[in-house]
Order: structure tokens, then sequence, then C-alpha cells
């Protein structure tokens, strides 16, 4: 089963759609979630993640910290899906916090489109 799935977890809905519609035009099923509470029932449940090539995430959420959500991911899961931190939240201990928690990058908003989507693109190949 091809893996080409992006599972986007970000609160600011006009963002969300935004990327969704992105990724969608680049080709990817892509699943977007508001809440950290309804991406992590998406997220723990196996079925869902056999397809999905990167997540990313969103750290202020509504509900938790994109923090939370990568550590539960990363003790259930040992496959290296990677994941990408967007966040509002660029100092420089945000940034070690997210990649020593196991993001494999981290973009502060607001961020460039292309930028987003090569990397995006760099993270997938690699997988």
């Amino acid at each position: 089963m091809a893996k080409n799935k992006v599972v986007i977890v970000d609160d600011d809905e006009d963002l969300l759609r935004l990327l969704i519609s992105l990724f969608k035009s680049e080709g990817f099923e892509v699943q977007g979630f508001k809440t950290g509470k309804e991406a992590l029932v998406y997220l723990l449940n196996e079925t869902n993640i056999s397809t999905m090539c990167l997540l990313i995430l969103d750290r202020i959420l509504p509900d938790m910290d994109g923090i939370e959500i990568l550590k539960l991911f990363r003790s259930k899961y040992h496959d290296p899906i990677p994941i990408l931190i967007l966040s509002v939240l660029s100092a420089e201990k945000d940034v070690m916090q997210g990649l020593q928690q196991g993001a494999v990058d981290y973009m502060a908003k607001p961020f460039s489109i292309p930028i987003l989507l090569q990397k995006a693109r760099k993270l997938i190949s690699h997988e």
C-alpha cells in the first residue's frame, strides 16, 4: 500500500484549509484536525497510519501542546514517519524541544508555502 497520506493538525481553520488543498493539489491524500484530541483518536488507530507519509503539527492547539501529540505518537510507533512542526513558538528553546522530542523539522509561522512544500517533499522522499 502506497504511503501518500499527509496528516495536518492546526487549529487555524484558514491555514488548515489552505494546507489541505495544497497537499491535495500535489497528489496526496490529506486528513486535517483542529484539536489535539481529534488528532490523537485518529493517530493512535494503527489502521489510519498505515498509509501516512508525513505528520504536520501545530504546537498551540485549543486542548493541548502539539509536543504532547508528538510524544504519544513517537512512544506508540517506532515507524520513522517524519513529523514537521509549524508554530508561532519560534524561540530556540521551543525549536529544540520539538526536535528533541522527535520532530525532524520545525518551521516558524508565518512561513513560506514553497519552502514548506519543498521540505515536505524532501521528508517524504527520505522515508
